[in-house]
């Protein structure tokens, strides 16, 4: 059953409030939470490798990114889940898969991004089917109005990608329109899932993930968004502060 059938709660997409919502963003004085670096959990050691990086945020068990490793080998994978009981099977899984190429943590993904990556060194970064957080006062924990995003976009390296998957649309909707209006991203791809040069799909019988899987076999339409970070960009992000909306 899909989720907000369960609450009865069906957000809209509205270019007018995210204006509004990053405006009062900007005026804060200071992000509410980034994070204490003493929960940062990275070795500084793993931005030191010569590969490209891709980091997966809410990794769950660890499924995806262990399938991704094999499938990419020239590439190092950082898989992170904050949920104890998940971020426990994640770093089994890991050790299991024994491959050279991933490595899993379990710990928050807002200090280790904060307080550990360091700007510009992160080739794909993927967020699939995160919590929406659905309701109005909910709305600035989603990840694309979080303090964090100007985090997730400082940590791409030119021409990296921001990989984001949900099963509802307005939050696609919305993370297009915050990834091309305040931090001027590239879309690449958005709309329905499917398969296409950045998702792999065709390599995954049924999904990617779980939730994935889940929601595709019930029927439950899934969305997606990919945006790319310019080749020329100078990151308006560096510093980790909310950019203006664009004119």
């Amino acid at each position: 059953m899909p989720f907000f059938d369960t609450i009865n709660y069906q957000p809209t997409y509205s270019p007018a409030r995210l204006k509004w919502d990053v405006e009062k963003q900007s005026r804060r004085k200071g992000a509410p939470f980034t994070g204490s670096a003493r929960f940062q959990v990275l070795p500084p050691s793993l931005f030191e490798r010569p590969e490209n990086i891709w980091l997966e945020v809410g990794s769950g068990s660890g499924s995806f990114f262990a399938a991704m490793s094999a499938l990419y080998p020239d590439r190092f994978l950082i898989a992170m889940e904050r949920c104890k009981l998940r971020g426990q099977r994640l770093e089994r899984k890991v050790a299991k898969t024994a491959r050279p190429n991933l490595v899993g943590f379990r710990g928050n993904a807002i200090p280790a991004l904060v307080h550990g990556v360091p700007s510009g060194r992160l080739e794909r970064i993927y967020i699939l089917y995160p919590c929406p957080w659905p309701k109005n006062a909910q709305r600035k924990n989603r990840w694309y109005l979080h303090p964090m995003m100007p985090h997730l976009v400082r940590a791409l390296q030119p021409g990296g990608l921001l990989l984001w998957a949900s099963d509802q649309k307005f939050y696609i909707d919305e993370a297009r329109w915050i990834c091309e209006n305040v931090y001027g991203l590239q879309v690449l791809v958005h709309g329905e899932v499917s398969p296409n040069p950045y998702n792999d799909l065709e390599r995954f019988s049924g999904g990617r993930s779980k939730f994935e899987r889940s929601f595709l076999e019930s029927g439950q339409p899934c969305y997606e968004l990919v945006a790319r970070l310019s080749d020329q960009s100078t990151n308006k992000s560096g510093n980790g502060s909310t950019p203006g909306c664009a004119s």
